[in-house]
């Protein structure tokens, strides 16, 4: 078995504790122009990550291929990797947990519907498009994406695990033209049941949000009650948690350091990580091959935990939260499976007792506009002027700013829109108490 070779080869090269993953994956893409397939690819891939702790000190090592050859490269480069690092190890590779919670999310009848019938999907959802309106001018980008991945762990001290996944999505684009305005919008259906997709049912929510966005005016700077969209606060809410992550509070470069166990948001706010839920991001084991769990991160506004792989939480002195991730060829921190309590309010009376205000569909910029050692933030964005409880017109250029820690104190509620999507975030639609918009 190759894997016994590489333990074999790390052994006699004097590594005295190997690991060795290999995750197999395979895709595909199907993209129409215009009622034909402009774009079909499948492609099939390899990654080998392999780690071990050689001379007191550890070194990785990443390839595409399992052969012998590249068996002997990874153990080289353990070694080099190793020797020119300047940080003992303090932490080894891991023996495993007491318990693992697997379950099989495996899709086979998405694996075995017929290509022809998701390229009919396609083509039903690209007709919607065309169809609904006689100000939709064209459908954009109509594709459909299918990935499916198996991951092997192996370790020299006796470790084995393995899980596989697969999920699909539809997303599409519509162009909508009035007199001399040209708008556009995108969105996407997500999941791993083919049979749940209802290529109508996207269709007109593209449609419809495109059309909103005729005869847009750009209101006046100042600070409004805000309504952020949940894919919105989804972006936002993913520079909050990098926060949470331990190693950035070591370092010093978090705005959540010294505030464990501190209000760091309003009571509105429960913010729990799911990688056990039955959803394409179930994982059972991190990068470490610590059983994961779910666990609650923030609760009513308190902050609970940072998130912590081994070394980290050594240093803190606690254990780990199962949260170890490659990023390069170092083990860090990450999370997915993000879950937000969601409110049981619908989205109409949410925005119901606001007199003036936005609501915020879309971003941009967010990436150069965030300062994550601060929190401040300035984006350009779009949406829609909220007057009297209600939604009045649609909203362009114009610019969302504030502080993140600011904002999540000021969170006045949720609706019960939550729906987890491609970003692996769940949650909904939030009303900001105020935010800063710039307009004229």
């Amino acid at each position: 078995m190759k894997i016994d070779k590489f333990f074999a080869l790390a052994s006699e090269a004097g590594i005295a504790q190997s690991q060795i993953q290999v995750i197999k994956s395979s895709s595909t893409k199907i993209r129409l122009f215009r009622g034909d397939v402009d774009e079909f690819k499948i492609k099939e891939s390899q990654t080998v990550i392999a780690c071990g702790v050689y001379d007191g000190k550890f070194g990785s090592a990443i390839s595409e291929k399992l052969d012998e050859e590249a068996l002997k490269t990874l153990v080289e480069s353990i070694k080099r990797n190793a020797s020119i690092s300047e940080k003992p190890d303090e932490v080894g590779l891991f023996a495993g947990s007491p318990k693992y919670k697997k379950k099989n999310i495996y899709s086979s009848e998405l694996r075995n519907t017929p290509i022809t019938e998701k390229i009919a999907l396609l083509k039903r959802l690209e007709a919607a498009i065309k169809g609904y309106d006689p100000r939709i001018t064209d459908a954009d980008q109509v594709t459909y994406a299918e990935s499916e991945s198996e991951v092997f762990f192996y370790n020299s001290l006796g470790l084995k695990l393995k899980q596989k996944g697969n999920y699909f999505y539809f997303v599409a684009g519509a162009v909508a033209a009035e007199n001399d305005e040209v708008k556009t919008y995108y969105d996407e259906f997500f999941g791993t049941d083919i049979k749940a997709f209802n290529p109508e049912e996207l269709a007109k929510k593209i449609c419809d949000k495109a059309l909103a966005k005729f005869h847009w005016f750009t209101c006046e700077s100042g600070q409004y009650p805000t309504v952020l969209d949940r894919t919105v606060f989804a972006a936002l809410l993913d520079y909050f948690l990098d926060s949470t992550i331990a190693d950035n509070v070591q370092r010093h470069t978090s705005f959540l350091e010294g505030k464990l166990n501190a209000q760091v948001g309003s009571s509105k706010l429960t913010i729990e990580e799911k990688p056990l839920e039955r959803t394409p991001f179930y994982s059972y084991f991190d990068d470490e091959g610590v059983a994961t769990s779910n666990k609650t991160i923030v609760k009513n506004g308190k902050l609970l935990t940072y998130l912590y792989n081994r070394e980290t939480a050594k240093k803190d002195g606690v254990e780990t939260t199962g949260n170890a991730a490659w990023h390069g060829g170092k083990i860090g921190t990450g999370y997915s499976s993000v879950y937000v309590k969601k409110g049981k309010q619908t989205f109409e009376k949410l925005i119901a007792p606001i007199k003036e205000g936005v609501y915020i569909t879309e971003i941009a910029g967010l990436g150069t506009g965030m300062n994550a050692r601060s929190g401040n933030f300035s984006c350009q964005a779009e949406g829609y002027w909220i007057k009297d409880g209600k939604i009045n017109r649609p909203l362009n250029l114009i610019t969302l700013s504030g502080n993140l820690l600011q904002l999540m104190k000021d969170i006045k509620g949720f609706d019960d829109r939550a729906q987890l999507d491609s970003s692996s975030f769940c949650n909904a639609d939030c009303l900001i108490k105020k935010l800063s918009i710039g307009g004229n």
